[in-house]
């Protein structure tokens, strides 16, 4: 049984805006719903966790809705991740590497993991970890666990 979080309807707006968005708060801020203008929105989320808290919630139930369950994500990224490190796709185009992308994809990728096991990993921890395996590797020791 989980708990459901109780804010107020000017949060519960702000959550579903940010919804809407996908967390962007400068977008958000523009719903005639959310009286608030991008600075001070930002400010309101930091000073209020339990806004960023539903959003969290109402995006895991909008995930659950569409069936995509975190195995399912880590597969995404991993796909997405192999695009990063360039080579050739399914239609034989060249795709350049992206460096960039591709760590902050072996982040995103941790970062479900942890998810999924219930602990938390950093930012400078998924790096070093997709120094050292692959995406491949870390999806296969998930479905391991």
């Amino acid at each position: 049984m989980t708990e459901e979080l109780v804010i107020s309807h000017e949060h519960e707006m702000i959550a579903q805006a940010m919804l809407q968005t996908r967390g962007d708060l400068a977008k958000a801020s523009r719903f005639d719903s959310v009286p608030h203008n991008a600075m001070s929105l930002r400010r309101l989320v930091k000073e209020e966790p339990s806004i960023r808290a539903r959003y969290h919630e109402l995006l895991a139930d909008e995930m659950q809705e569409k069936q995509l369950h975190i195995a399912e994500r880590i597969l995404n990224m991993a796909e997405l991740q192999q695009q990063a490190f360039g080579g050739v796709d399914n239609e034989g185009n060249d795709l350049l590497p992206d460096p960039r992308m591709a760590i902050e994809l072996s982040k995103e990728i941790s970062r479900l993991i942890a998810e999924g096991k219930g602990t938390n990993i950093s930012g400078k921890s998924a790096v070093l970890l997709s120094s050292k395996e692959d995406a491949a590797e870390i999806l296969q020791q998930f479905l391991d666990s």
